[in-house]
């Protein structure tokens, strides 16, 4: 098939893939759906099986978000596992459908499709152990007013254990962290997440997951050691330049632009290998 575009052909192929998802990677999915249960199940046991602090709601959507992100880690990996194996995946290739189109149906259901599955998944699990008369789920999901008070208890244990944070510190904190600029560093974060794990999709050809998250502790460990002693030593330059920029600098900008280069980053990083996954696959040999 040629390189072209045509929604008839493009909603076949998200037809199929859709219909294969519980074949190719429905018990994983199901799996990290349950995974709150462990920590419902350890914290009932932990306090005895009877009165403790509940998890709070807002710990609770930090499960379910943890449940999206791996369902999109594997997502690639279980739906395409042969994508870049040559004998088996002639399969892929012979999909009656342009190489654009089954790479849009790789991504929307890596970026979507399965992890909405999980998220939907691991609120109707939230509702039903909300529903039981015993456990650590007191309140329903929704119910997140809760932050409120963990925030002050937050402050006070700032205060009371870190006398010298000032003022100026919590409002700095929270200049920075307004409610667009988390949700957009969570997308970028996402998104990019999403683009390495399909991009070493067609890269690796067993043990996908695994092999990424190794090759990608082993990079940023070489990184990090390339970068440590370049950092220590503009800190301990006899100019002394690096400490007069941070002391002259308005930290307000300052964190604003590590945060904006940080964001811009995670884009680029995100596009660059969406890119070069539909450019190894475009360019794959059966």
């Amino acid at each position: 098939m040629n390189n072209t575009f045509d929604w008839t052909r493009f909603g076949k192929v998200v037809r199929k893939d859709f219909q294969s998802i519980w074949q190719n990677a429905g018990t994983t999915l199901l799996i990290i759906t349950l995974l709150p249960i462990l920590a419902w199940l350890l914290w009932w046991v932990v306090s005895g099986f009877g009165d403790m602090e509940p998890i709070a709601p807002e710990i609770r959507w930090f499960f379910i978000f943890g449940s999206v992100m791996l369902a999109a880690m594997v997502t690639p990996s279980r739906m395409y596992r042969t994508c870049n194996i040559q004998k088996e995946g002639i399969y892929f290739a012979m999909l009656p459908a342009s190489k654009l189109e089954k790479y849009l149906s790789m991504m929307l259901f890596s970026i979507v499709v399965c992890p909405l599955l999980c998220f939907l998944g691991g609120i109707v699990l939230d509702y039903l152990l909300a529903l039981l008369p015993f456990g650590p789920y007191r309140r329903w999901l929704w119910q997140t007013d809760h932050l409120a008070d963990l925030l002050d208890g937050y402050r006070a244990t700032v205060d009371g254990r870190f006398p010298n944070v000032s003022e100026e510190s919590v409002l700095l904190f929270r200049d920075v962290l307004t409610p667009w600029r988390v949700v957009w560093t969570c997308l970028l974060t996402y998104l990019s997440t999403v683009a390495l794990f399909l991009f070493t999709t067609t890269i690796f050809k067993k043990h996908k997951v695994l092999q990424t998250l190794l090759w990608t502790w082993l990079i940023s460990f070489v990184l990090q050691m390339v970068a440590a002693p370049i950092i220590l030593g503009a800190a301990m330059s006899d100019s002394g330049w690096w400490m007069r920029l941070v002391e002259t600098s308005d930290p307000l900008k300052m964190v604003n632009v590590v945060l904006w280069v940080n964001n811009t980053l995670y884009a680029v990083f995100a596009v660059g290998l969406f890119w070069w996954a539909g450019y190894r696959l475009k360019q794959m040999k059966y």
